[in-house]
């Protein structure tokens, strides 16, 4: 069963990872603004690349790769129903042997995170599965390295992780010389600890902008302010 989003609806299936919260905050806090060209690095069902399609100008061109051949299949069926067709194209590859002459205005990712678990990958995981979630074949290091051979000169890199991840990772961009000039702290309701980071890089240093959000409320309902950040896609906002 599809994930029906106001414009355009997701199927998921085939793919090791579902559509889920991170991505789709995600796509609707990063702003495309002029960008012509657009990377999504693991697009898995591409729900990235088609929620940054909804906003984007219409002439600009939005790639999306993948390691997963099954994910790539289902992103390239999701991209032909939506009405965006014309701007996508998903790629089987991984970032490492992406090969392309553009310089991308704006470069965003769900990236794994987890930390390899050998135990718990004998039994419970696909491989697929864990190398959507874990960081056995793209590790942050060499996401940020490859990041910097495809950025444009002005280009924004996005991306969300978790908070103690989200930390290292900075220190780790700055070391290729890319700089957090955005963050938004995430929490699932106000009395809970920062889970996720959303995060924006650029190759020049700028006084970073923080802010702050709450999924829900104290009521245990979609707070005021994911709903207005979130309110172009959710059927239901």
């Amino acid at each position: 069963m599809g994930f029906k989003f106001k414009r355009f609806t997701i199927e998921h299936d085939a793919c090791a990872m579902k559509v889920g919260t991170d991505s789709i905050m995600l796509g609707s806090w990063v702003q495309t603004k002029s960008a012509q060209h657009i990377l999504d690095v693991g697009s898995g069902s591409g729900l990235l690349a088609i929620m940054l399609a909804q906003k984007a100008q219409h002439n600009c061109l939005i790639d999306g790769i993948d390691i997963d051949v099954g994910a790539i299949a289902q992103a390239k069926s999701n991209a032909k129903n939506c009405p965006w067709a014309l701007q996508l194209t998903f790629k089987n590859s991984s970032l490492q042997q992406f090969s392309t002459t553009t310089a991308y205005d704006l470069i965003v990712s769900n990236p794994p995170y987890f930390s390899i678990n050998l135990s718990a990958n004998k039994t419970h995981s696909t491989k697929s599965r864990i190398n959507a979630r874990q960081t056995v074949e793209l590790n942050h290091p060499t996401l940020l390295k490859e990041v910097t051979k495809h950025l444009s000169s002005s280009g924004k890199f996005c991306c969300v992780l978790p908070f103690d991840t989200a930390k290292i990772f900075i220190v780790d961009a700055e070391s290729v010389g890319l700089y957090c000039i955005q963050e938004l702290h995430v929490r699932p309701n106000p009395q809970s600890d920062v889970t996720r980071l959303l995060l924006e890089f650029s190759r020049k240093k700028e006084t970073k902008i923080s802010t702050k959000l709450s999924i829900y409320n104290h009521l245990s309902s979609y707070s005021e302010d994911y709903i207005a950040l979130c309110k172009d896609y959710y059927l239901n906002f």
